[in-house]
């Protein structure tokens, strides 16, 4: 559900964006020095939010109106996910296939967030690196 509202809120704010604050710009440049195809879009009234890829990952970025950093999320394949956070999903949610993946990291928290799909059955999952699951949320095939 977190990529589903992520994509429909870039796309309706992609088209719309205007000039990004000189803060912000420059705290990501001084955050992600290294980054390329630099996308940049509202999210609300009080976030910017960059897609771009960094060692070719896509990922994405937010910050505040002063440049603050937010949060950082990265794209992740299946096989990039930890072993250990693979064995908690298939131990917990057996019969589940990832869907998607992502590393989510604000300055308080970090933690997968994992979409896994079961027949029409969908969860998003989000688990911390030690393998505690943090939280779970029903979706269907549907809710896409």
């Amino acid at each position: 559900m977190i990529f589903a509202a992520f994509i429909l809120a870039f796309s309706f704010t992609a088209c719309s964006q205007t000039k990004v604050p000189e803060a912000v710009k420059t705290a990501f440049n001084k955050k992600f020095p290294t980054a390329k195809k630099v996308d940049w879009g509202t999210e609300g009234k009080t976030e910017w939010e960059a897609e771009f890829e960094l060692n070719e990952k896509d990922m994405s970025a937010n910050f505040d109106l002063q440049g603050n950093w937010k949060e950082t999320e990265t794209d992740l394949e299946e096989d990039a996910v930890p072993v250990m956070i693979m064995n908690v999903l298939k131990a917990k949610f057996p019969g589940y296939k990832v869907k998607e993946a992502a590393f989510t990291e604000t300055p308080k928290f970090s933690a997968y967030e994992i979409i896994i799909k079961k027949g029409e059955s969908k969860q998003e999952v989000t688990i911390d690196k030690t393998g505690k699951i943090l939280s779970t949320e029903k979706g269907s095939e549907d809710n896409d």
